[in-house]
């Protein structure tokens, strides 16, 4: 009678550590699709009436770029680590943590900036353009 309550326990247990294993993958190709630079070219602006939000383009001098590892750490156009991102993002709807396979080097320029805690920033991607809101802040378009 015993051997009837531990083979249901074996079975849940087995497809547990089954599912860990399929959502590293999942992860790892959604990092795998951030990767690379990304140059910031447009914010979203309230209109004046307040009824649609539109898409102002962001001078050449003013970009941003953005530049994405495949483990999901992210570096600005220097190399080095940028500041005050989370440790999450939720990419086109799946929630991807951030796990750094090498060490990150400490960015000086960090220690200066105050940063509101952010837990995640969402991530709608589309071929090369990428649509990121973080937080409280307007959403920004990247291009490849």
């Amino acid at each position: 009678m015993k051997r009837l309550l531990y083979i249901p326990l074996c079975i849940a247990l087995l497809l547990s550590c089954t599912e860990k294993e399929d959502m590293s993958a999942m992860t790892a190709y959604a990092f795998e699709t951030i990767q690379g630079k990304w140059y910031l070219t447009a914010v979203e602006k309230n209109s004046i009436d307040g009824t649609k939000n539109i898409w102002e383009q962001v001078a050449a001098g003013k970009a941003d770029t953005l530049v994405f590892r495949a483990d999901g750490v992210v570096l600005d156009a220097s190399g080095k680590p940028a500041c005050c991102v989370p440790g999450a993002f939720i990419i086109n709807g799946n929630l991807m943590e951030v796990r750094p396979q090498t060490a990150v080097p400490a960015n000086p320029l960090c220690a200066s900036v105050n940063c509101v805690n952010c837990p995640s920033w969402d991530i709608q991607l589309n071929g090369n353009e990428m649509i990121m809101t973080q937080c409280n802040k307007p959403r920004l378009k990247f291009i490849r």
